[in-house]
């Protein structure tokens, strides 16, 4: 199975990648030679590019849900409330 992934969102991916390789690197050279990076920072960094650029760019919203994933509005009988006990 291959999962196709499309050109813009591809191009999002890899600039999130960069700025948190990018500022890994930086964390890491800035602390000393003991150091081995801010990890977190890193990955907060990829996933807030990842976000903004997505959103300004990637979120065309041209994916559809399939028929079977809408809500049909009624509650499966194991989870309806017949008798709520007095208070």
């Amino acid at each position: 199975m291959t999962l196709h992934i499309d050109d813009v969102r591809l191009l999002i991916l890899a600039a999130g990648l960069l700025a948190g390789h990018a500022v890994h690197k930086h964390t890491k050279a800035a602390a000393g030679a003991a150091s081995k990076g801010d990890v977190v920072g890193a990955i907060g960094a990829a996933a807030a590019v990842i976000t903004a650029l997505f959103l300004l760019f990637g979120g065309d919203g041209s994916a559809s849900a399939g028929p079977d994933s809408r809500p049909t509005g009624r509650a499966p009988a194991s989870h309806q409330v017949s008798e709520v006990p007095p208070a």
